[in-house]
């Protein structure tokens, strides 16, 4: 059995864990499943530990259980596959269990590397700096990941988890560890970077993931800037198409691609459109992406300026999923950030969900898109730090609206709203079908 440490956002680490799993049809049970961690029993398959973890953005530590006991004994170090050394460092992370009870620990272990003429030096976890009006430490129970490979830890020494559950110490060793040196290398050194315009690495990882294509199938992002979605979907073996309105941005997102085709290994085929993503005509098995959200706020908005930007993209996000309901193949997943917006009285008000509701685009239900997890959908997103626009993952299916969801878009429209609507949906699909079937283009990603 093993231990899953969930990042940050546990309900997207699960959810790109679960689809993972499935994608590569690895059979497995849930053992025991909390806001912080998974406990994972594969039936008898071996995982790759370091692969999975290399694949998965969203999970932080992947530990193996060695030894389940009521009380603390010196089991748990014998029980160990640790091969000693004279001189490493070792280290302690814990969820649910005291101070009296790591020690307890820490002194068996102590006690039996001295015996062996070992010199093993214990690792605290680092105090965690948090803000609350004035600076202050507090504890911190799991070693960061950047100290476990600092420290050496999976190398040269060891990380123990120490996990209490119902009256039971369940201990794992660590196997294997995120880091960000790839996410950093990619962001620092690519020729040219607009942060202000781009999604993470490491959050378009787990949206590629989430999306859950086979390699070799063709991802499109409408609102591609400098190609952040494009590199990641090329090193995860996908063709990709980008497209953007901003010449600047798609010659920024060329330089790009052929930076990553020199630094990775890639076989996929790219394609940059300039263009209106909610015109474009092309073809794709998915979608994924962070589209505009309206102008920078240096402060949370009154309701007044909410519904101001509110009119502004509403009208851009509902032709775009008009769009891709033409141009995405099959089921057409899309997984996308959508955003909601505080007002400075606190007030939450939520995209109108009738901007895809309207187009044939259905909220995938949690059951569906995992059986053994619990999972929401959509998933909010932790904001990044001085953003003042919320944001939602929404993962997305063309099909048949279930009743409760056609209600739900009927009670946010008027009748004249749905007509016209529908109306000027159907015109624009008679115009798009008929420029498809003359459009003709040899660099087309079919």
């Amino acid at each position: 059995m093993y231990l899953f440490l969930l990042g940050r956002d546990s309900s997207l680490s699960k959810l790109e864990l679960s689809i993972y799993l499935d994608k590569e049809k690895i059979n497995y049970k849930i053992f025991k499943e909390e806001n912080t961690y998974l406990l994972i029993d594969f039936l008898g398959y071996q995982i790759n530990s370091n692969k999975m973890i290399t694949d998965l953005g969203g999970i932080i530590r992947i530990a193996n259980i060695y030894h389940t006991t009521k009380t603390i004994d010196d089991k748990l170090i014998y029980k160990l596959d640790f091969l000693n050394k004279k001189s490493f460092n070792y280290s302690l992370s814990t969820i649910d269990v005291d101070e009296d009870e790591i020690e307890n620990v820490n002194e068996i272990i102590k006690t039996y590397f001295r015996e062996e003429k070992a010199k093993a030096v214990y690792k605290k976890p680092k105090l965690l700096p948090v803000i609350k009006g004035k600076k202050k430490l507090v504890r911190r129970d799991i070693i960061n990941p950047d100290n476990v490979m600092s420290w050496g830890l999976l190398k040269n020494g060891f990380e123990l988890f120490i996990l209490k559950l119902d009256g039971e110490y369940i201990f794992a060793k660590t196997i294997a560890c995120s880091t960000s040196d790839n996410y950093i290398f990619k962001d620092k050194n690519r020729p040219i970077k607009k942060d202000l315009f781009s999604t993470s690495f490491r959050l378009t990882k787990i949206m590629l993931n989430i999306l859950g294509l086979p390699s070799g199938r063709t991802v499109v992002d409408p609102f591609c800037g400098v190609g952040t979605f494009l590199i990641e979907g090329l090193i995860e073996g996908y063709d990709v198409i980008g497209i953007d309105k901003n010449n600047e941005m798609v010659a920024g997102a060329r330089k790009n691609i052929a930076w990553a085709e020199k630094n990775f290994k890639i076989e996929g085929r790219n394609k940059l459109i300039i263009g209106d993503s909610t015109k474009v005509f092309f073809k794709a098995d998915g979608a994924c992406f962070e589209p505009y959200m309206g102008p920078f706020l240096d402060a949370r908005p009154n309701e007044n300026r909410v519904r101001q930007i509110l009119s502004d993209i509403v009208p851009l996000y509902s032709a775009l999923f008009d769009n891709l309901s033409l141009n995405l193949k099959g089921k057409g997943r899309v997984v996308c950030v959508l955003p909601e917006f505080q007002t400075y009285d606190d007030k939450v008000i939520r995209l109108p969900e009738k901007v895809f509701l309207a187009h044939g685009f259905k909220i995938v239900p949690g059951n569906e898109l995992s059986s053994k997890l619990n999972v929401v959908n959509p998933i909010p997103y932790n904001t990044p730090s001085g953003s003042k626009i919320l944001r939602n993952i929404y993962i997305l299916e063309k099909g048949v609206m279930s009743a409760q969801e056609l209600q739900r878009y009927k009670s946010n429209s008027t009748d004249e709203e749905i007509y016209l609507e529908k109306k000027a949906a159907y015109e624009n699909k008679v115009a798009t079908n008929k420029f498809a079937k003359n459009f003709k283009s040899k660099n087309m990603i079919d």
